[in-house]
Formats: structure tokens, sequence, C-alpha cells
């Protein structure tokens, strides 16, 4: 079970919307899904290596509490920071989520 304590950052969970611009143009628009507390935990060199083999570039797990309609290819901000949500694995019994995120560096 996850402890209220850990969860120490703030993050707006994005969904992506696909739309066109006024000359027909693909766009990628984000809207907000949901505010949550969140527990940012760095992956160690091992970890990162290992999840390289299945996710890419997988940098971060998160860990929060369960939240209906979550989905890979939505996004975190936090502090600043932008992360883009790899995986999603539910713990427990609709408890909480752990995913597996990339941070975007511009």
């Amino acid at each position: 079970m996850l402890h209220s304590g850990i969860m120490d950052q703030l993050a707006t969970v994005q969904t992506p919307t696909e739309g066109t611009n006024s000359i027909g143009e693909p766009t990628l628009t984000y809207s907000t899904f949901a505010t949550r507390w969140i527990a940012l935990l760095p992956l160690s060199g091992a970890e990162r290596i290992a999840s390289m083999q299945n996710e890419g570039t997988v940098t971060h797990r998160v860990r929060m509490r369960y939240t209906p309609g979550l989905k890979p290819k939505m996004r975190l901000l936090s502090d600043g920071r932008t992360f883009e949500i790899d995986s999603v694995v539910e713990r427990g019994r609709r408890e909480e989520h752990e995913l597996l995120v990339t941070e975007v560096v511009d």
C-alpha cells in the first residue's frame, strides 16, 4: 500500500488530443485529465538498462493513487518538468498505479 507521506509532488495528468490547424496540418494539444499527488522515483542505472530493452528511454518510476482511465501516451507535468507515460500498472485492488515515464528534455 502506498502511504501518503511518500507522495510529495503535485502533478497534472494531461491527455493528448489530435487536431488540425487552419491550413490542415496535424496538431497535438493537451488537456488536463486529473491532478494528483505523486512519488517521483528516478531509476537506478541497472533499472534503466533493463527498462531500455522494453520501453526505450524510461527515466523514472511514478507511484500514485489509482486513477480510472489513466493510459500510456498521456503525460505528467510536475515542478516545471514533463514526463511522457510509457507504462501503467495497477497495484493492489485499484489502490495505486505505478507508471514508467520518460522525462522530456527540450
